[in-house]
């Protein structure tokens, strides 16, 4: 069999379609960098005019025996402005990025019983923030935050006032990152009182990492030894709590946004000197309370799910 026969037979049914493939997406190639860099309006007015260019090349080499150079020509027709707008949108004009959209803060669950609130001290997030507030007390109550250390400094905030059993959504503005805040209750401003503190997404309170892994909790002289943990939301933790007391305690995550609900079954106890591992599922963003069942009055916190 002569070579050009078999050339014939192997190289241009393989050759010529992978060729053709190859250019038709190059073209295509270029065609979408002048659509991706330019308006919306332009971007469509641009496809519309390459289509009908299209069309009427085609068209022309279709009903005319049209061969050689003259084809050519035609099809530099469709291609050249492709290539040269291509090369101007890559290089005169940036891709758009979209704007990175920023969810919002989960709004964090204050309530008030027995004429306090709880928890007492807040972690909010910087600029804007929610706080979902229960009045779970026989007296009305409210939340008035302050830009400073006490109730004498420019008021920033001053929730409406709830009735007992009622509850209200307050959202507050212009948190500074950093930042600590007084907040009272206008009705009853020498006995319930607390600190707000803003912190920036991703961080602790303190200005730390929020916690992915094991967290360690000891427990000494009825008390734990931090009262704020932050985890990661929907991140499964475990809380290890060491018992270096003279009475047994545990770990308790006692309330928190809806739907959560406390355990029905009270958490294990950790005998004095032993340690015990508390599995924390993967929680959605927001503000929870842990205590010890035992001591509840004085060993409490706060969990903050990021």
């Amino acid at each position: 069999m002569a070579a050009e026969d078999i050339r014939e037979r192997t190289t241009l049914p393989f050759g010529v379609p992978l060729g053709i493939f190859a250019v038709v997406a190059f073209v295509v190639f270029l065609f979408s960098r002048i659509l991706l860099n330019v308006p919306k309006q332009v971007a469509v007015a641009v496809a519309l005019m390459t289509a009908l260019n299209v069309l009427i090349t085609c068209g022309i080499i279709a009903l005319r025996k049209v061969e050689g150079a003259t084809k050519f020509a035609l099809l530099l027709v469709i291609a050249v402005p492709l290539v040269i707008g291509a090369s101007i949108a890559t290089k005169i004009i940036t891709v758009k990025v979209p704007p990175k959209v920023v969810p919002p803060a989960p709004p964090v669950a204050l309530s008030a019983k027995n004429l306090a609130y709880n928890p007492p001290n807040l972690t909010l997030p910087p600029d804007n923030a929610t706080i979902d507030f229960k009045n779970e007390d026989t007296a009305p109550h409210n939340v008035h935050i302050f830009d400073g250390p006490d109730g004498n400094a420019p008021s920033l905030f001053a929730g409406q006032i709830v009735n007992p059993g009622g509850s209200a959504t307050y959202k507050v503005t212009g948190l500074k990152t950093g930042s600590t805040y007084f907040f009272r209750c206008d009705v009853h401003p020498t006995q319930m009182t607390g600190k707000v503190t803003v912190a920036a997404a991703g961080t602790s309170a303190a200005g730390g990492k929020v916690s992915t892994g094991p967290i360690q909790l000891g427990a000494a002289n009825t008390a734990f030894a931090k009262s704020q943990i932050d985890i990661a939301a929907k991140t499964p933790t475990k809380v290890i709590l060491k018992n270096a007391d003279s009475a047994p305690h545990n770990f308790d995550i006692i309330s928190g946004p809806p739907p959560y609900a406390k355990p029905a079954e009270q958490p294990q106890l950790a005998q004095p000197g032993a340690s015990v591992t508390y599995d924390i599922p993967g929680l959605p963003a927001g503000q929870y309370q842990f205590q010890c069942d035992i001591h509840p009055g004085n060993m409490k916190g706060t969990l903050t799910v990021h």
